[in-house]
Order: structure tokens, then C-alpha cells, then sequence
């Protein structure tokens, strides 16, 4: 099970990726970062944490 929450991992940092390159990001809307900095970056930081957590699951 590890495995997978490696790949989760991996995957919300691509995610995340793809939302600082494009500059909007997906949550209940979709959020610009020029028009919602704040929201945005929250968001974008929430994606990247939650990546860095997969990697430190117990299993």
C-alpha cells in the first residue's frame, strides 16, 4: 500500500505543477491566480502538503 500513496504523491506535485505553470487551479471553481492571488496560493500550497505527506504515510 505504500506504493500507492507514493504514486498519490506524485501525482499532486504534478498537479501542482501544472497549476503554477498555468496559473489557475481547480477547487469547487476554478481560481486565477491574478484574480485571486491569496486563494490561489493557498490552494496550490494545500496540494503540494498534502504531496509531501504521502510520502511519509506509516504503512
Amino acid at each position: 500500500m505504500t506504493i500507492f500513496w507514493r504514486v498519490v504523491g506524485v501525482a499532486l506535485f504534478l498537479w501542482a505543477a501544472w497549476d503554477i505553470y498555468f496559473g489557475y487551479t481547480l477547487l469547487y471553481d476554478v481560481v486565477y491566480r491574478e484574480q485571486e492571488p491569496m486563494l490561489y496560493w493557498v490552494a496550490v500550497s494545500g496540494w503540494i502538503i498534502l504531496g509531501v505527506s504521502c510520502f511519509f504515510s506509516s504503512e
